[in-house]
């Protein structure tokens, strides 16, 4: 059977079952279409999780108070329990390394607005935080001391 034979067999057939050939091409360009929107999305959240590590810097340390434990194994040799705003700028002085500081607190506590009521986590910052985290304000203006 030659080429050209089996096009009009081909040719054919979809003329014959049109409703077939109709909804087979429908469900191809639906996979098509799928698959291309799944690598796109992927591709974005991909990208957006590289920016967002990308934003903890190669030259970001964060440094918490007091010991922690790993399978019953003590990991810190600290027995600080707090860290003072002092202690902050105390190292930014003294480590000639460190280039800034920004001391933070953080606690989980009730917000209330009308009747409204919410249980989260509230941090307490100082105003190089934004910077230390290299964070840019997209509207408005920082904080004052």
């Amino acid at each position: 059977m030659d080429l050209l034979a089996t096009l009009r067999i081909a040719l054919r057939a979809l003329k014959v079952n049109k409703l077939r050939s109709v909804l087979t091409m429908l469900g191809i360009i639906i996979g098509v279409g799928a698959v291309i929107t799944m690598i796109a999305v992927g591709g974005g959240a991909q990208a957006r999780v590289e920016e967002q590590i990308k934003s903890l810097g190669s030259n970001l340390m964060i440094i918490v108070p007091g010991s922690t434990t790993s399978g019953g194994v003590r990991l810190g040799g600290s027995s600080a329990q707090t860290l003072t705003e002092d202690d902050a700028w105390a190292i930014t002085r003294e480590v000639r390394e460190v280039q800034a500081s920004a001391p933070s607190s953080r606690g989980s506590g009730q917000i209330v607005a009308g009747n409204n009521n919410w249980s989260t986590v509230i941090q307490g910052v100082t105003p190089e935080y934004l910077e230390v985290r290299d964070w840019p304000i997209v509207s408005g203006r920082g904080f004052e001391p």
